[in-house]
């Protein structure tokens, strides 16, 4: 089988100019957080909803310091700008525009 290297080959015939703007491109990309569609924020808000009255635990994808990372707990407090997760070992504030995703635990029992 030939060990191929990707795209480490292609980078000798690049020219440094265009190195650098992947390099520059790439970070931008990674910087900011994935715009949300006007039907999945709906979704997002029915999901918080429902969560927030039922009582239900909830897994979060929460874009911070340039990754997303997750957090699972119960909805106590919904204002306009941030969210307040109680999770087993802490009670977090959560901006809402960080937030990325929600799902409800419960439908992973099903």
């Amino acid at each position: 089988m030939i060990k191929d290297r990707g795209t480490i080959k292609w980078a000798a015939m690049m020219m440094p100019e265009h190195l650098d703007f992947l390099k520059e491109y790439k970070q931008d990309v990674t910087d900011k957080p994935r715009e949300l569609a006007e039907w999945e924020l709906e979704e997002l808000q029915q999901t918080m909803d429902h969560a927030y009255r039922q009582q239900l635990d909830v897994k979060l994808d929460v874009w911070t310091a340039g990754k997303t990372t997750q957090w699972t707990g119960i909805i106590k407090a919904i204002t306009t700008t941030e969210l307040i997760l109680e999770t087993l070992l802490k009670t977090k504030t959560i901006p809402i525009q960080s937030i990325q995703s929600a799902r409800l635990e419960a439908d992973y029992y099903d």
